[in-house]
């Protein structure tokens, strides 16, 4: 190895040279059969397909296709370009492959490119003496999570679950076989994890109270993640030391500066600790360089050895493909300046104030540690006209307040102003919670089909509650529990249900959706799951009342399995076997939205599941569901996101229903939310799903999601979406349990630690780390995304800070609804540790002339279609400005993720004051054309099918 002027060998060290044996032919370079990375290159590539094909990685072949084609090709221009070398790119396959295996870059294909243009630019910038410096793959890693705000994260640890321990000493031995001892980097891997097992000792010293030992130590020494950067990346010979005393000293600086960032609680340690050594390492050889050289002699080698002529080249590169990216993936900004806000009403002031309460310390003592994450979810709200006054009433729950307000009803009384009703049925949540459940969502609908609004309770560790309302049978508004006589006793543990005719009876059928297992696995007789009341253990060794976790990240198969009730039409149900019925599924279920997906007349499901893939079931006329999937990650059914949420609309009016689905978008998963645009498939059975949440501008990227809500905020025709985020705050707990000053107290490091544990560990609950006193993206701010319509129909920009929308909490439930009548869409929102938050908008009060709407309130004739019209399709439709336009709605009861939906169906019209037409598929029945005047709510009920006439509702 030649040593430049004025440089000292010993400066040398530092810049490794590779070494490996190469061939010229037809004029390119090529490497000889004995080149130590040609097995680093085939074993990659194998754990890529083994990731496609059996550990359910979250990407696509073609993605890990575009990353290596996209960067050999790129090396090959670079390379022919600013050196005039034709070298094949084995070196930037290798580097691209890593790349493909350990980020995550689920949504958006573009985003591929900006690691590898990092990891090979660096190839040719950041050099010394001709040479470059940093992993190609490291630096692309590491400089992709610093800079793409967590549009891009690492691969999560969860991708390696299935076979962990078999996959580590699988990537182990063939790392000591084909390569290891051939590269010389013996000291450097053996100083190196004996550093880290006495750096990984300290941390499971320091966080004893915290996190059990052994899953730190299960999670970081035996992830196959961490054995691909101890043998693939830290020992790359071209930028690591060759001598066993730089070899030593690089491993004790890696592990070191590791273990500087665990206590900052960072969760991407081992890329960062290794740019950072590196970091140094160039700035030392370049200043040593400098120093002995001179720095005029240094500045006129730079100038020389042509340095600048590759960082414009590449720095141009970069400058039009983050460009494009810009322009391709921004949905646009909105012009014309809202003229309209959503002003905040006070909880006390409006009458829905809520004081918190102590269910977290009433759990059972020995899920303490992580009773917050336990019960973050419940807070809810459903609306309905349960008196017949004509206004909306409220039925909300929440499990962390007070007793007396766990389950609440409340009338409405005008200018969005409610008084607390007493219901006797609901008063079991207040005084046997801990015996009967607590609620956890809820529905108004009239499901026993005599003219006023039943209530449906979602219960948690409890059978469904099931009251009747007796206004029609005395005269007098009121609740009676009836679960027992009609027949839902089922335990379940749920957030949610709906209401749906799946055979088209005429009688309304239940779907109870189930997050968690209702029993307990490993009893005999089962028993029903109850966090309040565990079991006591039989034996010394007896955890089996621990075993409620799920038991993947991405592919959790150990929730509840969901519960389908037929309605007899006399207001009993029989419970169906759902599996029989094509919905074995068991995963972890957190909302269910009813629609017709492929326009047949037929109701179908969409459920949305945390920690796993989605469920759409398509109905198959009444008989059966179909499972929908498609072969690929990131097609139907082939998710792994963690879908929170699933609220209804046409967001681009191309006549077909789409669907919104909110997630998690932090670090560790950079997923965000799913937006599937529906249209026509390649049969008429199965409609086309196309994700395009990010180029729409509806990812909800850098918050953690729950419910959202679909509707039309600014009445212009277009549906828009408000979102609630933010997980946990320490507000209930840390007084208690408070973390010591200047130490974080961010959960999501302790998660990440279990997170990189086997199912073995974190599906048991007593062996999560302690979440007392500690956060998880708390009080995140919402988003009102409002659909940017004509100018790009089915777009979205968030302006929920000019609409007032942004208030920082921990939100779940979003809902919708015109509550005080004046003809535009208010909004509640509710908060896990607090009262709600409820909106009035402003729009129609400030007497804009660009925000008329219709309403449609429609009942059933009671025979082939409910009273309750659910599934029932409208299509209005009118001509403004010589064009034909059109908008679809479809009654269901359950908006999203811990909130049901107004039944009434609004549309907003913009400009148009005239008559519409609308066009009324009543669900079993025939279809009724009818014409609208604007600016009114109507109510249509349905004629007898055969007196079905064409007429006016209303002046």
């Amino acid at each position: 190895m030649s040593v430049g002027p004025g440089v000292s060998p010993a400066a040398q060290v530092y810049i490794p040279q590779h070494t490996a044996p190469r061939v010229e032919r037809w004029g390119w370079v090529w490497p000889r059969w004995n080149d130590p990375r040609l097995p680093f290159a085939f074993l990659l590539t194998l754990y890529g397909v083994l990731g496609f094909t059996f550990f359910g990685f979250n990407r696509s072949p073609w993605q890990m296709a575009a990353i290596v084609v996209t960067g050999s090709v790129l090396d090959v221009a670079l390379g022919w370009g600013l050196k005039r070398q034709k070298v094949v790119p084995l070196s930037a396959y290798i580097s691209c492959c890593s790349l493909a295996l350990l980020l995550n870059y689920s949504h958006s294909s573009w985003l591929l490119l900006l690691p590898v243009w990092f990891a090979i630019g660096s190839k040719y910038v950041l050099t010394f003496q001709g040479r470059h410096v940093f992993n190609p793959s490291m630096f692309g890693v590491a400089m992709s999570l610093l800079f793409t705000r967590e549009l891009i994260t690492a691969a999560p640890a969860y991708q390696w679950a299935n076979g962990e321990v078999a996959l580590s000493a699988f990537i182990l031995m063939a790392a000591l076989v084909l390569f290891f001892f051939r590269v010389g980097r013996g000291w450097l891997v053996v100083s190196f994890l004996f550093f880290y097992a006495l750096q990984t000792a300290l941390r499971a010293y320091v966080l004893r109270h915290h996190l059990p030992p052994e899953v730190l130590f299960l999670g970081t020494l035996g992830a196959p993640s961490f054995f691909i950067f101890v043998f693939y990346m830290l020992t790359d010979p071209a930028t690591s030391p060759g001598t066993r005393r730089g070899q030593i000293l690089l491993a004790l600086a890696v592990t070191l500066v590791d273990l500087v960032l665990h206590f900052k609680e960072s969760v991407y340690t081992f890329f960062y600790a290794a740019l950072t050594c590196a970091t140094v390492r160039f700035l030392f050889v370049h200043a040593r360089a400098a120093w002995q050289r001179g720095l005029r002699e240094s500045l006129s080698t730079l100038v020389s050895s042509g340095w600048l002529k590759r960082a414009v080249v590449v720095g141009g590169l970069g400058g039009l493909m983050v460009g494009g990216y810009t322009l391709a993936a921004t949905p646009g900004v909105r012009t014309s300046p809202l003229d309209f806000r959503m002003e905040r009403v006070e909880a006390r002031a409006a009458g829905l104030d809520s004081t918190m309460g102590n269910t977290l310390e009433e759990l059972d003592p020995r899920l303490g540690h992580v009773a917050k994450w336990l019960v973050a979810v419940g807070d809810s709200v459903a609306v309905g006209d349960y008196d017949g006054d004509g206004r909306p009433d409220l039925f909300l729950t929440h499990p962390l307040a007070r007793p007396e307000d766990h389950a609440i009803l409340y009338r409405n009384l005008g200018d969005l102003r409610f008084e607390r009703v007493p219901v006797p049925a609901l008063e079991r949540f207040a005084t046997r919670y801990k015996e009967e459940g607590l609620p956890g969502g809820g529905t108004f609908v009239d499901w026993d089909g005599d003219g006023d609004l039943d209530l449906a309770v979602a219960v948690a560790f409890g059978p469904v509650r099931l009251l009747r309302n007796t206004l029609r049978e005395t005269g007098t508004a009121g609740f009676e529990d009836v679960t027992e006589a009609a027949g839902v006793t089922d335990h379940a543990v749920s957030l949610g249900l709906t209401f749906l005719d799946y055979d088209r009876d005429g009688h309304l059928d239940l779907f109870v959706l189930n997050v968690m297992t209702t029993h307990l696995p490993g009893y005999e007789p089962p028993v029903p799951l109850n966090l309040f009341r565990l079991p006591e253990p039989e034996h010394a060794e007896d955890r089996r009342m621990f075993r409620f976790m799920h038991d993947g990240w991405h592919n959790a198969a150990n929730g509840g399995l969901n519960a389908l009730y037929r309605g007899r039409g006399d207001g009993t149900f029989e419970k169906v076997d759902i599996a029989a019925m094509g919905m074995p599924e068991t995963h972890w279920s957190l909302a269910v939205s009813t629609v017709d997906f492929n326009r047949d007349g037929w109701t179908d499901l969409y459920v949305a599941n945390d920690f796993g893939p989605d469920d759409v079931y398509l109905n198959e006329g009444g008989k059966h569901f179909r499972r929908v999937a498609g072969r690929l990650f990131g097609e139907i059914g082939k998710d792994t996101y963690k879908g929170m949420n699933a609220s209804v609309a046409d967001f681009d009016r191309n006549g077909w229903l789409d669907l919104y689905v909110s997630n998690v978008h932090h670090s560790l998963q950079a997923e965000g939310s799913l937006l599937w645009m529906v249209g026509p498939g390649k049969d008429a059975f199965t409609p086309e799903f196309r994700d395009e949440a990010t180029f729409r501008g509806a990812l909800n990227e850098r918050r953690f999601g729950w419910g959202a809500a679909a509707g039309d905020l600014d009445n212009d025709g277009w549906p828009d979406l408000v979102q609630a985020n933010g997980m946990v705050d320490d507000r209930l707990d840390a007084a208690r349990w408070r973390i010591p000053d200047g130490q974080r107290k961010d959960y999501w490091y302790v998660n990440h630690k279990l997170m990189q544990s086997g199912p073995e560990v974190h599906t048991y609950a007593d062996k999560w780390g302690d979440i007392r006193g500690r956060t998880i993206y708390p009080n995140e701010a919402r988003r009102a995304y409002l659909n940017l319509g004509d100018a790009k129909p089915g777009h979205f920009v968030d302006l929920a800070r000019e609409l007032g929308l942004d208030d920082p909490d921990n939100s779940r439930g979003v809902l919708l609804s015109d509550m005080d009548g004046d003809g535009d869409l208010d909004a509640l929102i509710t908060n896990q540790h607090g009262p709600v938050s409820l909106y009035r908008n402003t729009l129609r009060s400030e007497g804009r002339q660009d925000a008329h709407f219709v309403g449609l309130t429609l009942v059933g004739h009671g025979g082939r279609t409910h009273r309750s019209a659910v599934g029932t399709r409208v299509v209005v439709s009118y001509e403004e400005a010589g064009k034909r336009v059109e908008q679809v709605q479809e009654v269901g009861l359950m908006g999203g993720f811990s909130a049901a939906a107004d039944a009434r169906l609004h549309f907003g019209l913009g400009r148009y004051t005239g008559l519409v037409t609308a066009r009324v598929h009543w669900y079993g029945g025939d279809v009724q054309e009818v014409s609208l005047s604007s600016d009114r709510t109507h109510e249509l009920r349905q004629p007898p099918d055969a007196e079905v006439l064409q007429g006016r509702a209303g002046p």
